[in-house]
């Protein structure tokens, strides 16, 4: 047997429940909404829409704004020169390597 129940002969409704169901001003305007394309309705119009579009970019530009100043802080400049010093790479004062290339005495 299947689990599925028919109704063949349903019971009709009630006047007021057909009464309520009877808004054509409201059939229009879904009619209207649904015709007209999304992206020719100005934002505003939709305020959750709006409203969420509106929170995501604050919320982005917050942390662009504030994400940059924990980077600069991290990275700021007398770390920086720290930094070089211990990674500059010291000259050789070798006599032998400045004799088997004589090119770098004369500098040509």
């Amino acid at each position: 047997m299947s689990n599925y129940k028919f109704n063949i002969d349903p019971k009709e409704p009630r006047e007021d429940q057909i009464e309520r169901h009877k808004d054509f001003g409201k059939v229009m305007q879904n009619y209207q909404r649904m015709t007209n394309p999304l992206y020719k309705t100005p934002l505003y119009r939709y305020r959750k829409l709006f409203l969420i579009v509106f929170l995501v970019l604050f919320v982005a530009w917050l942390v662009a704004e504030f994400g940059e100043n924990e980077n600069e802080k991290k990275n700021s400049p007398v770390d920086s020169a720290q930094q070089l010093k211990k990674d500059s790479v010291k000259p050789i004062k070798d006599s032998n390597f400045n004799k088997q290339n004589p090119q770098l005495k004369s500098g040509k």
